[in-house]
């Protein structure tokens, strides 16, 4: 079944234009140019989506939106804005059009793709398969050129698909050059994909960075399922919540912060939660784990990983503290989109005095880029920008010191570090920790009960004897994180 938009605009032309569009791509559209009607069509009819123009009249955008919140609380709405500049003025702020139930604003110019786009952010993966076309067996391979750019890939052996895959699927040839080997709707083919893969030695697949999100969306649908199934191994586990952090963070770093991309993210920490708690052999994976890229999303999840298991050593440990550090994990890193693309491929070692002082803010960045999310936590926004802290006050942005410092936020300061030392020596996790143990400039920087916890990862818990007591020199986050 299709599902239902309303298009609300004053602009008949463009109505027109994104009716056509929509309803080329499997949507049910009901177009109005004034808000009574608008109001009308919310009264009598549900729709996924409500595309809302603020400067319509005959009952303006606002006056919509506060019959929307009074009569239909839960409808999403994505409000058009014809000026960007109309986002920071009066009515039309950011905190005020929250309050009043916009899901996202999208401000002219854009084209129809972007709009779609923007829409499919707020669908779920049931309403994704629903617009979906589906057709038994498969289609014939088509050869396209198009920008490199304008793709993601992925390890062959570790693309997931359901029954009939979601987005288009491709083979690169050459820059420029790729085949289509299976389109949206068709059935996933593995003899296919295996083809490939034996045949002709292709070691990725692609697809098309507007179906990233999509892929996302499927995997922690997915991972949901999985990591709850103590039938499935540790090490399909870990590589399947590595596939899908490093998709989220890809995206995140590509499209920016958006409101369903803080949703999704949330959703991933919960399954690294969930399978951290579940499975008593993790230890065994962890142990000897080399499955990465050298890209800053596989150390964005590797810091999240570890942090956790760390933290999960702890007798206070908790679900709420275990995911609010790995969310923190996931974004810890966010500040450097702010940098200059130069100091993102060098270390802080390499760094003149004048790049070295602007890489310390990225911690302060990192904060004021989730300064407009109410969903994140001041706790979250606290680890992030002490991540780089150290116990004796060697670290930045402050260079405080000990009890100063949030054991989370010095949890993950470990985690960090010990992350660059794996992907840079090229080191299995146990051969890092012993290097990073017998770097007497290290140690001193981190909490010692922090060190010791650390250890106990690589543990078969059934042998550890728990302390009961918080160390003295811990400080966990408001001692309750929230």
């Amino acid at each position: 079944m299709a599902l239902k938009v309303l298009l609300a605009d004053h602009d008949e032309e463009w109505l027109a234009t994104a009716k056509k569009f929509l309803e080329e791509n499997f949507y049910e559209v009901v177009a109005v140019d004034n808000g009574k009607k608008a109001q009308l069509a919310l009264y009598n009819e549900k729709f996924f989506i409500a595309i809302l123009n603020y400067e319509i009249q005959n009952h303006s955008g606002a006056q919509v939106l506060t019959f929307i919140r009074k009569n239909h609380r839960g409808q999403r709405v994505l409000l058009v804005l014809d000026r960007e500049e109309m986002l920071g003025e009066g009515a039309s702020s950011q905190e005020n059009l929250e309050k009043l139930g916009v899901s996202e604003v999208i401000c002219r110019p854009f084209s129809m793709d972007q709009l779609l786009q923007t829409m499919e952010g707020h669908q779920s993966l049931g309403e994704l398969m629903a617009v979906l076309p589906k057709r038994q067996g498969v289609s014939e391979e088509v050869e396209v050129n198009t920008n490199d750019g304008e793709f993601t890939k992925i390890k062959i052996d570790e693309f997931y698909s359901s029954k009939n895959v979601l987005f288009d699927l491709y083979v690169r040839l050459s820059s420029g050059r790729y085949v289509k080997i299976l389109h949206a709707g068709d059935q996933f083919d593995k003899e296919r994909i295996d083809k490939y893969k034996n045949e002709k030695q292709v070691q990725y697949l692609y697809f098309s960075n507007k179906d990233r999100r999509k892929y996302i969306q499927f995997l922690n649908h997915m991972s949901g399922k999985v990591v709850n199934n103590r039938a499935v191994t540790s090490q399909t586990k870990v590589s399947l919540l590595k596939n899908i952090s490093e998709k989220f963070l890809e995206e995140t770093f590509t499209v920016g912060l958006k409101p369903q991309i803080i949703e999704q993210g949330k959703e991933i920490t919960a399954n690294i939660y969930n399978m951290i708690e579940g499975q008593d052999d993790l230890y065994k994976v962890l142990k000897n784990y080399q499955d990465f890229d050298p890209s800053a999303f596989t150390h964005a999840y590797l810091v999240t990983l570890f942090s956790s298991c760390i933290i999960k050593q702890f007798e206070w440990q908790s679900r709420v503290t275990i995911e609010t550090t790995a969310f923190a994990c996931m974004f810890h890193d966010i500040g450097k989109m702010k940098l200059k693309k130069e100091l993102l491929e060098k270390r802080p070692e390499e760094l003149d005095a004048g790049d070295l002082e602007e890489y310390k803010k990225h911690p302060e960045y990192g904060v004021e880029m989730l300064h407009g999310f109410p969903t994140i936590s001041n706790s979250v926004k606290q680890i992030i920008f002490q991540h780089h802290e150290y116990y004796d006050g060697s670290g930045f942005p402050l260079g405080i010191k000990r009890s100063k410092i949030l054991t989370l936020a010095n949890i993950v300061a470990v985690a960090d570090d010990f992350v660059h030392i794996i992907m840079k020596d090229d080191l299995k996790p146990v051969d890092a920790l012993r290097k990073l143990l017998s770097d007497k400039t290290m140690v001193p920087k981190y909490n010692s009960q922090i060190i010791e916890n650390f250890i106990k990862v690589f543990t078969d818990p059934g042998k550890i004897q728990r302390l009961h007591e918080l160390p003295s020199n811990s400080n966990v986050v408001n001692k309750k994180v929230s």
